[in-house]
Formats: structure tokens, C-alpha cells, sequence
């Protein structure tokens, strides 16, 4: 679509002034700029008074929004916002899988450990499979789960029979209905519940494979003409040894 005449259409710098006032806010809130302009306060503060004082902490407050433009700061900046937000994120994941129970907690805190040791070594390949999103689609399903287990022990479906038995017949067809369709719907949700676990399961596998993978060395180097080398190089030495010793 083209332009009206007359009129130049210009990129929003928006985003750009927002991004640059982001990290100005992130600097000059950041603990050590905080720490240090208390610290300046008091300084000027016994040096000159309040005046001082609000001087001092007026000056470092300048140099930390100054500081927000350098790359090193703005990197550094970026890493905290990151473990913030990975942090408030471990902390949802904990708050709804605890109702699991402890032994999804270990599974997860396992999967977690392995998560973080591809990270380490690999970030390329962490990024490449979505392991955080795996890791959120594994507690989404081990909730799931514990539904089905809560929605099946509130209702009391552990005690109902496998079939409707002979000495239901003489109650009304009203309530064998309702009988038989509390039997379905018990085995419908055990049948998901098996389901769930298996994927549960197929996600613990995938994790560990992908560590495993992660984990071992790839060598691309040509180990047998190194070796080869050496050998052929021990065998001209022996060689010449044995022609001066003739």
C-alpha cells in the first residue's frame, strides 16, 4: 500500500525510546547503584548536610542513567531481568506441583538439574528442543493427573463396584443409571489417568535423552592418523637407529 503524496512514512521510535528508558530504570534501580547512593548520601550528608546529601545521591544517580548506555551494563542488565523472570517462573512451577506430592516433586527436580546441565554445556541445543516449555508441559500434565486423582477420591468412585451388580436390580432404573454412569465415567478417567502418566514418562525419557546427547563429546577430530603418525614417526626413528648401528 503506498503512501498518501506529500507524506513520509517514518519508522515509530517508540520501542526504542522505551527499551533505552528500560534500562535506565534498570540501573539506577539496580542494588548497587542503590547501595552505592545510600553509601554517597551518607557522605554527603556528614561532609555538607542534607544539601550534600542530596548532591551526592543526585550525582550517582546521573552516573548510573549515563552508565545504562554502555553495552557491558545493558548485557549485564539483561542477565538479571533473565533470572529474575526464570526465577519467578521456578516458583509457578513449584506452587502447582506441589499438590503432586513429593514424588513428582523429585522427578521434576531431577528433570530440572538436567535441564540446567544442557543449558550449561549446550545453550543452542537447550533452545532448539524448548526444554523450559517442556519442563512447563510436564508440570501442566502431572497437574492434570493429580485431578483426576483428587476428582476420583472426592467422589468416592474407589468403592464403586467393576459392573452393576445382581443385587442392584431391584432399585430403580433412575439410580442403576446413575450408578452405571459414575462406573464410565471412573473408567474414562482412569483410562486418561494412564494416558497422562505415560506421557509423563515419555517427557522423563526425552529430557535424559536429550542430556545424554548433550552430554557426550563429539569427536571430530581424525584420532587414527594422530596415532598413526606418532607410530610412523617411532618406526623412521628405529629404523635409522638400526641403520647406524649396521
Amino acid at each position: 500500500m503506498q503512501s498518501p503524496p506529500g507524506l513520509v512514512v517514518l519508522p515509530s521510535a517508540l520501542p526504542a525510546a522505551t527499551s533505552a528508558l528500560r534500562y535506565v530504570g534498570g540501573s539506577v534501580a539496580s542494588p548497587l547503584c542503590l547501595a552505592v547512593t545510600m553509601f554517597a548520601g551518607c557522605l554527603g550528608l556528614g561532609y555538607a548536610g542534607l544539601i550534600g546529601a542530596s548532591i551526592a545521591a543526585l550525582a550517582v544517580v546521573i552516573v548510573a542513567a549515563n552508565a545504562a548506555r554502555l553495552q557491558r551494563v545493558r548485557r549485564y542488565l539483561d542477565e538479571q531481568a533473565d533470572a529474575r523472570a526464570r526465577a519467578r517462573r521456578e516458583v509457578h512451577r513449584l506452587k502447582l506441583l506441589r499438590p503432586s506430592g513429593a514424588v513428582r516433586l523429585r522427578q521434576y527436580a531431577e528433570l530440572r538439574t538436567l535441564v540446567d546441565e544442557v543449558e550449561r554445556i549446550d545453550p543452542g541445543e537447550a533452545e532448539r528442543y524448548d526444554l523450559q516449555d517442556l519442563l512447563d508441559h510436564y508440570v501442566r500434565v502431572a497437574v492434570s493427573h493429580q485431578r483426576c486423582i483428587e476428582s476420583l477420591r472426592l467422589a468416592g468412585a474407589d468403592a464403586l463396584p467393576g459392573a452393576t451388580p445382581i443385587s442392584e436390580a431391584a432399585k430403580s432404573r433412575r439410580r442403576r443409571d446413575i450408578m452405571l454412569r459414575r462406573i464410565r465415567h471412573r473408567d474414562q478417567c482412569a483410562r486418561r489417568m494412564e494416558k497422562l502418566i505415560d506421557e509423563l514418562e515419555g517427557i522423563d525419557e526425552l529430557i535424559r535423552l536429550v542430556a545424554q546427547r548433550t552430554a557426550c563429546p563429539s569427536f571430530d577430530l581424525e584420532l587414527d592418523r594422530e596415532l598413526d603418525r606418532r607410530l610412523w614417526e617411532l618406526d623412521e626413528v628405529d629404523e635409522a637407529l638400526h641403520q647406524l648401528s649396521a
